[in-house]
C-alpha cells in the first residue's frame, strides 16, 4: 500500500468507540499524501453552471467501455477506486440541462446553496469548518477507495471527482473471473421470491462467499447497478430515463440504506437485460 494511500485511510479510522486512531498527522505527511493524489485541498466554490460545464467537458473525456472494463475488473481484484465510475458516468451523463432547483423548504430555499436535482452544493457551506482534511474531496476519496462508491447520497460533486480522478487511473481489463463473478450476482436473483427487496438480495449474495467482499461493498455495488439500469424497475427506472429528483429518491421504509433506484427495486423486476448488454456487454445465457 502506498504510503500516501495508507495516511487517507489513518485519517478516517476511528475505534469502537467512534473516537479517531489518529489526530496528529504532520504537515510532511499531508504532503506526502497529497503528492501521490490522495489527499486533496479543499474544494474552491464554483457555481451551478460552471459545474455543469465541467461536468460536461469530463464526459468527453471517457470511453464507457473503459468505465465497463473498470467496473468488471474491481470484482476479482477488489481494486475499489475502480469501481464506482460506474455509478458517476450513468449519473452524470443522465443529468438534463437544468435550472437550479431550490428547496421545499422555505428557510433552506432562502439559502439557495443546494440544487435538488443535481445535488450541487458548491462547497460554500463547509470551507470554514476546522478539519476540512477529512471533508471535499478527502472524504469522497476515502469512500472511493474504501467501498467503491458514494451512491446513499449521490450528487453531481462526487461524480464529476470520480470521473476525474478515474481518468488518471491505468486503464485495464477484465478477465474471465470478473465475468463469472457479475453472472454469479445476478444469479442470486432467482433465489428471491418476487416481493423480495434488493436488501434480500445483498444478504443472499453475502452468504453465498462469491468473491471477497463485505456488506458495505455490496451495497455500493447494488446501488451503481440501479443507477446505471441493470438494476432498476419500470415504476422508479434508471436515471437517464427518468432523472428523479432528490425529493423522488428516499425509499419507502426507513432501515432501506440503498442508493436510488434500487432503493425502490422488487425481485419480480429481475433484470434489465438490454442494459446490461449496453454496459457491460454481458448476456444472460
Amino acid at each position: 500500500m502506498d504510503e500516501g494511500l495508507k495516511i487517507l485511510f489513518d485519517l478516517f479510522k476511528v475505534d469502537r468507540t467512534g473516537h479517531r486512531i489518529r489526530n496528529d498527522f504532520t504537515e510532511e505527511e499531508l504532503s506526502l499524501a497529497k503528492e501521490q493524489g490522495y489527499l486533496f485541498d479543499y474544494p474552491r466554490f464554483e457555481s451551478h453552471a460552471d459545474t455543469y460545464r465541467r461536468l460536461q467537458n469530463i464526459l468527453k473525456m471517457i470511453d464507457p467501455q473503459d468505465i465497463s472494463n473498470a467496473f468488471l475488473y474491481s470484482l476479482s481484484t477488489r481494486r475499489l477506486e475502480y469501481r464506482s465510475a460506474l455509478g458517476s458516468y450513468y449519473y452524470a451523463k443522465s443529468i438534463p440541462d437544468h435550472e437550479f432547483m431550490n428547496s421545499h423548504n422555505e428557510y433552506l430555499a432562502k439559502a439557495a446553496d443546494h440544487c435538488y436535482l443535481c445535488g450541487w452544493e458548491g462547497w460554500s457551506r463547509l470551507s470554514s469548518r476546522p478539519d476540512n482534511n477529512r471533508t471535499g474531496y478527502n472524504l469522497y476519496n476515502y469512500l472511493r477507495y474504501k467501498s467503491g462508491g458514494f451512491w446513499l447520497l449521490v450528487n453531481v460533486e462526487y461524480a464529476i471527482f470520480d470521473l476525474e480522478q478515474f481518468i488518471k487511473l491505468p486503464k485495464v481489463n477484465p478477465c474471465e473471473e470478473d465475468r463469472d463473478i457479475i453472472m454469479a450476482i445476478l444469479a442470486c436473483v432467482d433465489q428471491l421470491e418476487p416481493k423480495d427487496k434488493v436488501g434480500k438480495l445483498r444478504d443472499t449474495i453475502s452468504k453465498a462467499k462469491l468473491f471477497k467482499t463485505n456488506r458495505e461493498e455490496i451495497s455500493e455495488l447494488l446501488g451503481e447497478l440501479g443507477i446505471c439500469g441493470i438494476l432498476a424497475g419500470n415504476d422508479f427506472p434508471s436515471y437517464d430515463i427518468y432523472f428523479a429528483n432528490e425529493y423522488e429518491r428516499d425509499p419507502v421504509e426507513y432501515k432501506n440504506d440503498f442508493a436510488y433506484p434500487v432503493n425502490r427495486w422488487f425481485a419480480k423486476d429481475g433484470i434489465n437485460q438490454n442494459k446490461l448488454k449496453s454496459v457491460l456487454g454481458i448476456e444472460l445465457t
